[in-house]
C-alpha cells in the first residue's frame, strides 16, 4: 500500500530583513501569502518591518550561535535561505569588519544551512564583483568563478569572497544561487541610502551642485521580485545580473527636481575638483561619524565601465525592469508620506504602482 507524500510547507529565512532591499523582500513575500521569518540585528522590531506579518528573530550572522534560533521549530518546513545580510561601504579601505560580516558571516550562514538540511540557499551578492573591461562598450555579463584580486575596495574584495564560498557551497550539494544588483534605488529605505539622502537634500534646498557621473540604478521592487524568482526558480551553482537603467545621478536629481518643483542643475561642478574634495570629505566623516555624499571609491565607480547585461535573468527568470521615472516619483511619493522632507512639497502622483 502505497503513502501518500505530505507536501511541506515552505519557510522563507530572510537576513538583513530590516534593510533597504530586505524588507522589500519581506513585503513583496507576504504579498504572496508565504510564511517569512525575519533575522536582524536590532532587538526590537524595527520601523522597517512594522505592521508586517513575519516573525522576527534577532541575532548576527558574525555569531555562529545566535543562527541556532534562526531554526529553532522549523523541522517540518521546506526551507529556502535569502541571505541578504551584508556590511556595505563607500570608502576603499573599509576595515576588517566588511570581511567579517561578509566572508565569514556567509560562511556561518552556508555551515548551518547544511546542518539544517535547507532546501535552497540564495546570497545577495553585487555587480561590483564582476572585474571591470577596460573598455565602456564592452558588456559585462555574469561569471562562473570570482577573483577578489582583480578588484578595488573592501567591498567588493569582501562579496566576490563571499560569492565564492557560495559556488563552492553549491558544488559541494548544496542548492544554491547568486544574485547581483547594481546600484539600487526605491521606497521603504529606512536606514537613509545614498539617494534618499540626496532626495531629502534636493527637496529641502540643501543641495548646492551636482557632479557629473553614471552608473547602472535598479528600483529595489525590481530586485525583490528578481530575487525571489532566482530563489524560485534559478539554476543552482549560477549567479544572475539583476540590473536596471545606464542614467546620470544629474539626469536622476534633475527629474526629482521637475516632479517636486525644485530647480534643476544647469551643469555639473568638474570631476576633478570633486576628486580633489573627495578625501577630506571621506577624513570628515570619518572624524564626525556623518554619511558623506562622495568618497573616491564612489568617484572610482562612476567613473567605470558598467554595461552590465541583465538578459540571463530576463530570460531564465523572467525579470523586467520598470521606467526610471516611475521608480524616481514613487521613492518620492513614498517619502513625502513618511514626512522624510523638512519643507512642503507637492508633485503629481503616479499612476505607476509599485
Amino acid at each position: 500500500m502505497s503513502i501518500a507524500t505530505v507536501e511541506k510547507k515552505r519557510m522563507w529565512l530572510v537576513t538583513g530583513a530590516s534593510g533597504h532591499l530586505g524588507n522589500n523582500v519581506v513585503r513583496k513575500l507576504l504579498q504572496q501569502d508565504e510564511l517569512v521569518r525575519a533575522f536582524i540585528l536590532e532587538k526590537e522590531r524595527p520601523l522597517a518591518l512594522e505592521g508586517l506579518n513575519c516573525e522576527v528573530i534577532s541575532g548576527n550572522v558574525t555569531n555562529a550561535a545566535s543562527l541556532d534560533s534562526l531554526y529553532n521549530g522549523l523541522e517540518d518546513f521546506d526551507i529556502t535561505v535569502l541571505h541578504l545580510a551584508s556590511m556595505i561601504s563607500i570608502y576603499a579601505k573599509a576595515g576588517q569588519r566588511i570581511y567579517d560580516v561578509n566572508v565569514e558571516g556567509t560562511k556561518n550562514m552556508l555551515t548551518a544551512a547544511k546542518k539544517y538540511g535547507v532546501k535552497r540557499f540564495l546570497y545577495c551578492g553585487t555587480i561590483h564583483t564582476l572585474p571591470l573591461p577596460e573598455d565602456f562598450s564592452t558588456v559585462i555579463k555574469e561569471s562562473d568563478h570570482y577573483e577578489p584580486d582583480l578588484l578595488h575596495g573592501d567591498y567588493a574584495k569582501s562579496k566576490a569572497m563571499a560569492s565564492q564560498l557560495v559556488l563552492d557551497a553549491a558544488r559541494d550539494g548544496l542548492e544554491t544561487v547568486i544574485v547581483q544588483p547594481s546600484g539600487i534605488i526605491g521606497p521603504n529605505d529606512y536606514l537613509s541610502g545614498h539617494f534618499t539622502r540626496l532626495f531629502e537634500k534636493l527637496v529641502d534646498r540643501k543641495l548646492p551642485a551636482m557632479i557629473h557621473g553614471s552608473y547602472d540604478f535598479v528600483d529595489v521592487l525590481d530586485v525583490a521580485d528578481g530575487l525571489i524568482a532566482a530563489a524560485k526558480f534559478g539554476r543552482t551553482g549560477q549567479s544572475y545580473n539583476l540590473t536596471g537603467h545606464d542614467a546620470s545621478v544629474l539626469d536622476i536629481m534633475n527629474e526629482a527636481a521637475k516632479m517636486t518643483g525644485r530647480k534643476t542643475f544647469k551643469s555639473t561642478a568638474p570631476f576633478w575638483l570633486a576628486k580633489l574634495a573627495a578625501p577630506f570629505t571621506e577624513w570628515w566623516s570619518k572624524k564626525t561619524g556623518k554619511t558623506p555624499l562622495l568618497t573616491p571609491y564612489s568617484l572610482y565607480t562612476m567613473s567605470t565601465p558598467h554595461q552590465f547585461s541583465n538578459e540571463k535573468a530576463k530570460r531564465e527568470l523572467g525579470y523586467t525592469v520598470r521606467p526610471l521615472t516611475d521608480t524616481i516619483r514613487y521613492t518620492l511619493g513614498s517619502m513625502e508620506s513618511r514626512k522624510r522632507f523638512k519643507t512642503s512639497v507637492i508633485f503629481r502622483k503616479s499612476e505607476a504602482t509599485p
